[in-house]
């Protein structure tokens, strides 16, 4: 009973403070946000165990910070999948598709709790390891976790679409960091997986999204923003763009590697550990 009384009091607490900033998705979901976020904790702390019991050999000659990246990479990888799967299932969704601006669908929005439990964890990670991922990387942690915050308060859930489908790209490139790991960055399977990494990355994260982005800009700037709280449709469309901007600069170093994937021995580049 008494823990009870604690979640009923937190719960008061969260809307009391959120909903008049017009992010009541702090209140309700807060719960589904923690849970989410214990669960990515504990899928990273178990990827050694179930890694060392499949992979032996592999895992086995791996460095400390070797097996730290391949256990981030896995967590991320089941993520992306999850998160490309549902996101597919919803594309065409009515409810969402009919009202850009106030579209709204209950399932869809606990999903959204789900992800934004994995961005704080992302976040996370780009705090603990600062020095290997950098502002850019943090500011897009902080990006998705500010914008879920929006999009599971009935605000704007359609732009989940357009700026979580990138997490298809994301797959490939999770599974390419694992192959990399386990040392087939030669074979003829690392060379599609990449391939296929490239082509849904200029396809999705910068032709699809940036689409979309210039939508939003157009209909903010037009003012046809329906019930959205003003300044959070502004923000998307900031976001959007940031986005977009973060692709492109980002775009370049895939190419160098896609480069140097596709043609080892007539072309070298410095050792860089991230393209995403």
């Amino acid at each position: 009973m008494a823990n009870l009384g604690l979640i009923a009091s937190a719960d008061y607490l969260f809307h009391m403070l959120f909903d008049p900033l017009y992010l009541s998705g702090v209140g309700n979901y807060w719960k589904t946000i923690a849970v989410s976020l214990v669960g990515h904790i504990l899928l990273l702390r178990v990827t050694p165990v179930i890694s060392e019991f499949l992979l032996p050999q592999t895992y086995g000659g791996f460095n400390k910070s070797d097996k730290e990246a391949w256990g981030v990479s896995v967590t991320a990888l089941i993520h992306s999948a999850f998160d490309a799967c549902f996101i597919i299932g919803y594309f065409n969704n009515h409810e969402l598709n009919n009202d850009k601006m106030d579209g709204y669908n209950e399932c869809f929005e606990f999903y959204l709790a789900i992800a934004l439990g994995y961005y704080v964890w992302d976040m996370s990670i780009c705090l603990y390891n600062f020095s290997n991922y950098g502002f850019m990387y943090l500011i897009h942690a902080g990006l998705g976790v500010f914008g879920l915050l929006i999009l599971t308060s009935r605000q704007l859930q359609f732009y989940a679409i357009p700026f979580l489908l990138p997490e298809l790209s994301s797959v490939f490139l999770h599974i390419r960091h694992l192959m990399k790991y386990a040392g087939y960055s030669k074979s003829l399977i690392y060379k599609i997986n990449f391939l296929l990494f490239l082509i849904t990355y200029i396809v999705i994260r910068i032709g699809f999204e940036a689409y979309h982005s210039l939508l939003l800009v157009m209909d903010v700037y037009n003012e046809h923003t329906g019930n959205v709280f003003f300044p959070y449709a502004v923000f998307f469309s900031m976001l959007g763009v940031t986005l977009t901007v973060l692709n492109c600069i980002w775009l370049r170093q895939i190419l160098n590697a896609a480069y140097y994937t596709l043609y080892p021995t007539s072309f070298k580049i410095k050792k860089n550990t991230k393209t995403n």
